[in-house]
C-alpha cells in the first residue's frame, strides 16, 4: 500500500490521463461489439494550453485542507479536491479529421489519489451515438487507464494485479455516464465518466482500505459543470 502513494508527478499523471493508446484498445474491439465510431488517432498533436485554475470556498462541508478548485476562465468546471492539482494535457487527429483534447488534474492526498479528465471534442459519433457506442467509448477509457496503471506499477517493481470489478451506470454534476470499481491489492479504485454532447468528464479516485468513506463520496459528488459557456 505504500508503494501505491508514493508516486512521482510523471508516475500519477499517466494513472489518471486519458491516454491516446486508450483510443486503439478501443478501436480493436472484437467483432459482434459495438462498433468504435472512429478509428484511433494517426497523428499526436502539440499539448493544448493550460487552463487557468483557482481554489474557491465552498458550501459543502470539506475535510480540513480540501477546497473547491474552478477550472477555465471561463470556468468550464469544478471540483473538491485534498491539494492543487497538477495539470497537464494531449490532444490528437482521427483519421476523420476531428482533434480531440484531453486535459488532465490530479491531486494526492493524505488518504488517496484522485484525478479528473476535461474531455472536448468528443467524436461526434459518441457524442450523437447510441448508448451502445458512449458505452464502448468507456470501456477504452477504462481499458486505456487499466493497461497505463498496471505498466507504472511494474516499473516500480509491484507483482500485483490490478483487478476490473463491477461495471454500473451512474452520473455526476447532473450528467449521465459509466463507473467502473478497480481494486489492486488493499487499494481500492473508482473510474466514473460522464457525457455532455462533444464534452466528456472522467473522475478517478484511488485510496487505500483505511480512508474514510466520506472523502471519496464527496470527490464524486462534488462535480459542477458550467454548461452555459
Amino acid at each position: 500500500m505504500k508503494t501505491v502513494f508514493n508516486f512521482s508527478k510523471p508516475a500519477l499523471a499517466s494513472l489518471v490521463i486519458l491516454t491516446l493508446g486508450a483510443m486503439s484498445v478501443w478501436a480493436q474491439r472484437p467483432k459482434g461489439k459495438v462498433a468504435p465510431p472512429s478509428p484511433p488517432p494517426i497523428r499526436q498533436e502539440s499539448p493544448p494550453p493550460l487552463l487557468p485554475i483557482k481554489s474557491v470556498a465552498d458550501t459543502l462541508l470539506a475535510p480540513a485542507g480540501w477546497m473547491r478548485y474552478r477550472i477555465g476562465e471561463p470556468e468550464r468546471f469544478s471540483l473538491i479536491l485534498p491539494v492543487p492539482p497538477e495539470a497537464g494535457g494531449e490532444r490528437a487527429t482521427f483519421a476523420t479529421g476531428e482533434v480531440m483534447t484531453v486535459r488532465t488534474y490530479m491531486s494526492l492526498g493524505a488518504a488517496g489519489v484522485y484525478g479528473a479528465n476535461y474531455i472536448e471534442d468528443v467524436p461526434v459519433a459518441v457524442a450523437g451515438g447510441t448508448e451502445g457506442v458512449q458505452h464502448a467509448f468507456f470501456d477504452g477509457f477504462v481499458k486505456g487507464f487499466a493497461g497505463e496503471f498496471q505498466e507504472v506499477m511494474k516499473k516500480q517493481g509491484s507483482t500485483e494485479q490490478l483487478k476490473i470489478q463491477e461495471q454500473r451506470s451512474a452520473t455526476a454534476g447532473g450528467l449521465a455516464g459509466y463507473e467502473q470499481d478497480l481494486s489492486f491489492g488493499l487499494v481500492t479504485g473508482q473510474l466514473r465518466l460522464v457525457f455532455d454532447g462533444r464534452r466528456a468528464y472522467g473522475l478517478m479516485a484511488l485510496w487505500p482500505a483505511d480512508a474514510p468513506e466520506s472523502e471519496r463520496k464527496l470527490f464524486f459528488e462534488s462535480l459542477r459543470v458550467n454548461r452555459k459557456r
